[in-house]
């Protein structure tokens, strides 16, 4: 693939992503905008409890296949895909049956009831479900068409979310995520293999499997740890604070990072392929980092601003929402944690991409024992609070992040965020200035998150115009080519 291909495929790729992820996260906001009504927050503690030991399991089923393909410099042939393939269901159908087996013993110790074992015993089916569709995918995202591989995703989660919040609404709690998550889990893998035509075929050529492993097993090593910095604190901690304060927690991030969805995972999904076809070009892959390091921190950071803002007038004036207040203080640090990690993805997604995946993983050994230390730390005297305190302190290691990527490539960090950082230490000042000088009401937040927006871009078009133009013209001259 030419290198004024590969730029303008990662263009179109991260416009089509983020706009997938636009209406995905806003039929998905509306959805647990929803649920928030209609669930407990002790249901909610469930489902995420129930994720993160699904979670677990998954660390059983993969070794970094998919990665290693999408990394290969190399042409892909029918061999390397049918060893990935063979190896994955190898892993896969064996963790299934085991993690069916140990069902009760599951239930005792999450201390779940009938419907959170059913919900568990669904999810750990999907496992099999999501090995089927690897392939089609990993294809996709090598060619690094993501056009296409944006309609299965678009699919499930319309699915996922028109059956969870009627079910919900007419009371099935728990139950209304099992349903939901089988259903559209099915629906999509036909789609993929329609998009993404593959003839499954079973077989192991063990020079082909080293080769992949050698750099999977390493890429992998970083999932095993961010389950236990994330996933299995989250186990440990429904022991702690209880599956309320789990939800409680859970409800905090989910607001904080909707933001950091569809414009952070948009990036980063389309960087990785990129900067892989680009690491025999230092100059432009810096490049490339330093203009997805200013995209990002000039959609995201003024996005979080505007929620953290707002988000406790919302939460008095929306019917039923009152019982949410108890986790405003972690949603504000969640907001904080989740404009920085976006900045250390970008920098991680870089190093994985020329082949630092050690230096990355040191990150991660770095990040679990912070991560474990502080929140046991901070639970013990703020409760489920503390889980949001412990985040926003081990997100400032990005300065750690920032000097091993400098190590190996040559960009700027901070000539590309420090902008976007003042234009919004002006937009909040906006917003609270506004906030105050007018009763709660939903015409108040409309006006306050208007002039903060407004303040926002002006202070933007003034010190960076000449590079917003510069980057929205690119852009339009890929989708216009």
């Amino acid at each position: 693939m030419e290198k004024e291909e590969i730029g303008s495929k990662a263009i179109r790729s991260i416009v089509v992503l983020t706009g997938r992820s636009i209406f995905l996260q806003a039929v998905s906001a509306v959805a647990f905008f929803l649920l928030g009504i209609f669930l407990s927050p002790s249901a909610l503690g469930v489902y995420i409890v129930v994720s993160s030991i699904m979670r677990i399991l998954t660390l059983f089923t993969d070794v970094g296949l998919g990665a290693a393909i999408v990394q290969k410099k190399d042409d892909l042939d029918q061999t390397d895909l049918k060893t990935a393939f063979t190896i994955q269901e190898m892993l896969v159908i064996p963790v299934v049956l085991v993690g069916w087996i140990v069902s009760p013993f599951v239930s005792r110790y999450a201390g779940l009831d009938s419907d959170g074992i059913v919900l568990y015993q669904v999810l750990v089916f999907t496992l099999f479900i999501s090995s089927l569709k690897v392939i089609p995918s990993i294809l996709l995202e090598r060619r690094l068409a993501f056009d296409k591989q944006v309609l299965p995703q678009i699919v499930e989660a319309l699915v996922f979310n028109l059956l969870v919040v009627p079910l919900a609404y007419k009371g099935f709690g728990v139950a209304s995520y099992s349903w939901a998550v089988l259903a559209s889990s099915l629906v999509s893998l036909p789609i993929y293999y329609w998009l993404s035509p593959w003839k499954v075929s079973i077989g192991i050529d063990w020079t082909k499997a080293k080769k992949l492993l050698s750099f999977g097993a390493a890429y992998q090593g970083k999932s095993v740890l961010a389950v236990v910095k994330d996933d299995l604190l989250t186990l440990f901690l429904s022991g702690q604070v209880g599956t309320g304060g789990v939800g409680y927690w859970g409800w905090a991030q989910r607001w904080s990072y909707f933001p950091f969805r569809f414009v952070v995972d948009s990036v980063t999904k389309v960087t990785f392929p990129a900067y892989s076809r680009l690491q025999q070009e230092q100059e432009l892959l810096c490049r490339a980092i330093e203009k997805s390091l200013f995209a990002v921190s000039a959609i995201l950071f003024p996005i979080l601003a505007a929620l953290a803002v707002n988000v406790p007038d919302l939460i008095q004036l929306i019917p039923k929402y009152a019982k949410w207040e108890p986790a405003v203080i972690s949603f504000w640090l969640l907001c904080a944690g989740a404009a920085i990690s976006s900045l250390s993805n970008i920098l991680v997604n870089s190093l994985d991409a020329i082949g630092k995946v050690r230096t990355t993983l040191g990150l991660m050994v770095v990040w679990i024992v912070l991560t474990w230390g502080l929140t046991v730390a901070f639970v013990t005297g703020f409760g489920f609070t503390g889980i949001a305190a412990a985040s926003f302190l081990v997100s400032l290691t990005i300065v750690l992040t920032v000097y091993l990527a400098k190590k190996h490539l040559r960009f700027h960090f901070w000539r590309n965020i420090f902008r976007q950082i003042g234009a919004c230490g002006l937009m909040i000042a906006g917003m609270i200035l506004v906030k105050n000088c007018l009763s709660v009401g939903y015409w108040q937040i409309a006006l306050t998150v208007g002039i903060g927006g407004i303040i926002y871009l002006g202070v933007m078009m003034l010190v960076a115009g000449h590079e917003i133009r510069q980057n929205a013209a690119v852009v339009l001259k890929v989708f216009t080519k």
